[in-house]
């Protein structure tokens, strides 16, 4: 009996090992706080994380308020500026208040940490592009590091 009550008991022990070895970067942050343990600076490379918890670190190329559009967010288009960007961050006007104005971010390095969300955005006569936003909901997700070297209006 005792010698089954430790098999037991050395079975659950390695499923919570196992378990815990292969949570995802998103996982490990809603339950320890941890910012991911690798900064992205490539557009490109954000594509590959989709539905993840990610930081990234660029320059904003354009920073807008977009009044006429549902939720009237701030756009922070991070490297190239709209509609070339791949990756947008957006602040929604429920939590504008906590942050700075969008004319702040302007031409600034910063830092972003967010869930990536991918989806595929089309213009008229223009094959479809696939584009990732960042919702930023509390001022802790980013921080200005100075001013962008060069910016890119490609």
């Amino acid at each position: 009996m005792q010698k089954l009550l430790l098999a037991f008991t050395a079975i659950l022990w390695l499923t919570k090992v196992v378990s815990a070895q292969t949570e995802t970067p998103l996982e490990l942050s809603a339950t320890t706080n941890q910012t991911p343990s690798f900064i992205l600076t490539d557009p490109k490379e954000v594509l590959k994380h989709d539905g993840e918890l990610v930081s990234v670190e660029g320059c904003v190329a354009s920073a807008k308020l977009k009044e006429q559009v549902n939720g009237k967010p701030i756009f922070l288009d991070m490297f190239v500026a709209y509609p070339n960007n791949i990756l947008t961050v957006a602040i929604w006007e429920d939590d504008q208040p906590k942050f700075l104005s969008a004319a702040e971010y302007d031409k600034k390095m910063v830092r972003i940490t967010g869930k990536a969300k991918k989806k595929e955005f089309a213009q008229p006569g223009k094959a479809p592009q696939e584009r990732v936003t960042i919702s930023l909901h509390d001022p802790k997700q980013i921080t200005i590091l100075g001013d962008c070297p060069a910016v890119s209006r490609q």
